[in-house]
């Protein structure tokens, strides 16, 4: 019997969002094989096909297009596949999520989902910086090349073959939200005219970057759920939270789990950005730490522990009392972690209105983010920040 045989056609409906399908990580990753049916605050009335709307639109091209460059800009005007239809009920949940032309949707559906996550952090709207001249962002879902980039107007998703096998980005959550952060940091920040390629601000926006894939992940439920039952809520395992831009469940771009300082990395962007990433890493595991012991979940010898330098009989230790705890109090873990995320994740969104991109130091934006955080959040990135060599310690 129905008991309730109204309520998935309330108008009300109408009002709270647009359904899509977003794989929170890449559909080859085992346990990811389904993507979550998420809603976007974007209201059905407000886009059109394509998907596109005032913000953004897809121009997926019918053949092969050369990536975009500095004599290379949107807007697209080769022939393009066309544009996809949202369903009889204007969400776009009905569509096959493995279709070729779902990639655009998927694409698209995630930018509007980090954009959702990092403008509450960041208190505002994001404007584009490109909004001059080119007034809405052009999404590529596929190009014929091994990489993917944001640009001025544009973000565009190229096909990894790691494994044999074809791997679009567009598929990539971690992937979309990283090239969003650059965005993000250009349209917040600016862009840093006359900044030489030795300067700090192309590895701080790579490590912003990574951080807004990591923090955005761990917006999905059903994400921080299988996380925490494969760790059994013991972050330190070499996990899904703590690795970047998958391209294949062996491959991956970079990871949040090392012990980079300063003085240990070149001036390459990637390379010198680790020290940052691990700094933002080890502060979430630090806070959720701290959010366990408060609510009983772990002894308070943890906090005396310094993470880094564990040993072996500590660690194994340490990995079966989380288990125990786990298995007794799921939720707990879960909540612990969400706070951990937030607090930190609101002290990186407040910390670009203070930060100017032509004199951008690491140190500079490691003090903005102490500054912008608060309580706990801000003595454990301060303490993290100094170990790493980004500014001095006490």
């Amino acid at each position: 019997m129905d008991l309730y045989p109204d309520v998935a056609l309330a108008p009300a409906e109408a009002g709270t969002g647009t359904r899509f399908w977003i794989f929170p990580q890449p559909p080859f990753i085992p346990g990811y094989e389904q993507p979550d049916r998420v809603w976007l605050s974007i209201l059905p009335d407000q886009i059109n096909e394509g998907p596109s709307d005032a913000l953004m639109y897809v121009a997926d091209p019918l053949y092969s297009k050369r990536p975009y460059g500095m004599s290379r800009l949107p807007p697209f005007e080769g022939i393009r596949r066309p544009p996809v239809q949202a369903g009889p009920d204007r969400h776009f949940d009905g569509l096959d999520p493995r279709s070729r032309p779902y990639l655009g949707v998927h694409a698209y559906a995630c930018i509007h989902r980090v954009l959702d996550i990092w403008q509450s952090y960041i208190g505002h709207p994001i404007r584009w910086f490109f909004d001059g001249t080119i007034p809405r962002l052009e999404i590529v879902p596929f190009v014929e090349w091994d990489n993917a980039q944001a640009g001025y107007g544009f973000l565009e998703l190229g096909c990894s073959h790691a494994g044999g096998s074809p791997r679009p980005y567009a598929l990539n959550f971690d992937a979309i939200a990283h090239e969003l952060g650059h965005l993000i940091i250009f349209s917040e920040m600016g862009v840093p005219l006359g900044a030489s390629r030795e300067s700090d601000f192309f590895p701080f926006s790579e490590g912003f970057s990574d951080c807004v894939s990591l923090i955005s992940f761990l917006h999905f439920d059903s994400a921080v759920d299988r996380l925490l039952r494969r760790t059994r809520g013991n972050l330190l395992l070499y996990n899904e939270l703590n690795r970047f831009a998958e391209t294949s469940p062996e491959t991956q771009i970079r990871l949040a789990t090392n012990f980079r300082r300063m003085s240990e990395v070149t001036r390459e962007p990637h390379d010198r950005a680790l020290p940052f990433i691990g700094a933002v890493f080890d502060s979430i595991v630090e806070l959720y730490h701290r959010n366990l012991v408060a609510q009983g979940c772990a002894t308070p010898r943890l906090l005396d522990v310094d993470l880094r330098e564990l040993t072996l009989d500590e660690f194994d230790r340490f990995r079966t009392l989380t288990a125990e705890c786990f298995r007794a109090r799921p939720l707990l873990f879960k909540l612990a972690l969400e706070k951990a995320r937030d607090d930190i994740g609101r002290a990186l969104g407040a910390s670009l209105e203070t930060l100017d991109s032509p004199a951008l130091t690491f140190s500079r934006a490691a003090q903005a983010i102490v500054a912008a955080a608060e309580g706990v959040a801000a003595e454990r990135l301060e303490e993290n920040f100094a170990w790493r060599e980004i500014t001095r310690s006490n």
